[in-house]
């Protein structure tokens, strides 16, 4: 069996497509996967080795590249197309390619139904990771999904391979993400919460990650270290790999965390955790809080960060 998937973003939402692809290649090890993936992001997706090719999308490419994109779409016939992502570009990708049985999304938008010869069901207002998983009935695969992405493991980062077995030296690591894809999905607070944590968890290591440095942070102790804007995918899976605790907003590196089976703690401020917190919501190594971006926070988050470390520990 051959499948191409198109999912070219975001971030969050590629891991969520990889969580269900993953468990389709456990229950049918034959089937073959080939992948459309947004150019921000080409590289979990290749380095993962869940997909024979990938595709690469450039958003803001040029004429050459979109029929490139199209030469490599068409290259191939496919049993199956699955359409993930539901906007009207997918739905393009979707028209153009060779396969008997174009999937879509039963909540598809922008006109990209008009692709497709078949839909998903849609289960209701659920996890987003619950609406994917609606693919793989139609391969007649069990529904049921770890949320775990085995795959991620075969990212490595020769960078921070050093810093892991120096700086750690079997110390816990706590990551911190303190950015989202929209500013209204942030939690304010971080910057003091990346003060707190040293002094109350002596012995970790605490790492500030992500694209932006927008945020001023004062680096007052030898246990934290800024690493924004200096690392690269696959380094960002690697840390998280190595982690002990993750501390995110709804972002795409809370969503790497808990496919790598990893503590992860979400800070939810404008959406809702039960939608898009880590999946599965109600594991025990996942916590969510619902947060109002106010000053009397920090005290409850450092403290059920310490709990779940301890907790991660014992």
């Amino acid at each position: 069996m051959h499948i191409l998937v198109i999912k070219p973003s975001s971030l969050g939402d590629i891991i969520h497509g990889m969580v269900v692809i993953s468990e389709l290649k456990k229950q049918l090890p034959e089937c073959v996967i080939d992948w459309v993936v947004g150019d921000k992001f080409v590289e979990i997706v290749a380095s993962s080795q869940i997909a024979r090719n990938v595709f690469i999308y450039e958003r803001q490419g040029d004429m050459f590249s979109i029929f490139r994109l199209i030469s490599e779409i068409r290259r191939e016939n496919y049993d199956y197309v699955f359409d993930m992502q539901g906007l009207a570009r997918s739905g393009i990708m979707t028209a153009i390619a060779k396969s008997p049985c174009k999937v879509g999304r039963q909540d598809a938008r922008e006109f990209s139904y008009l692709a497709y010869n078949q839909k998903t069901n849609y289960p209701g207002t659920v996890h987003a990771i619950d609406i994917l998983r609606e693919f793989l009935d139609v391969v007649e695969c069990n529904k049921i999904v770890s949320g775990i992405v085995p795959e991620l493991q075969n990212i490595s980062s020769p960078t921070f391979e050093c810093f892991i077995n120096t700086e750690l030296n079997s110390r816990p690591l706590i990551c911190l993400f303190p950015e989202s894809q929209r500013p209204e999905k942030e939690w304010r607070f971080f910057p003091a919460l990346s003060q707190k944590l040293p002094p109350y968890i002596p012995n970790a290591v605490v790492l500030l990650l992500g694209n932006r440095k927008d945020k001023i942070f004062e680096i007052t102790s030898p246990q934290l270290f800024d690493l924004r804007g200096t690392t690269s995918l696959s380094d960002i899976v690697f840390l998280i790999k190595n982690a002990s605790l993750v501390i995110a907003n709804d972002s795409g590196p809370l969503h790497i965390s808990a496919a790598l089976d990893r503590p992860t703690f979400g800070l939810f401020t404008a959406t809702d955790p039960q939608r898009f917190g880590p999946y599965p919501i109600q594991k025990t190594s996942h916590m969510v809080l619902k947060l109002n971006n106010i000053p009397d926070e920090v005290d409850v988050v450092t403290e059920v960060a310490y709990e779940m470390l301890v907790h991660v520990q014992s």
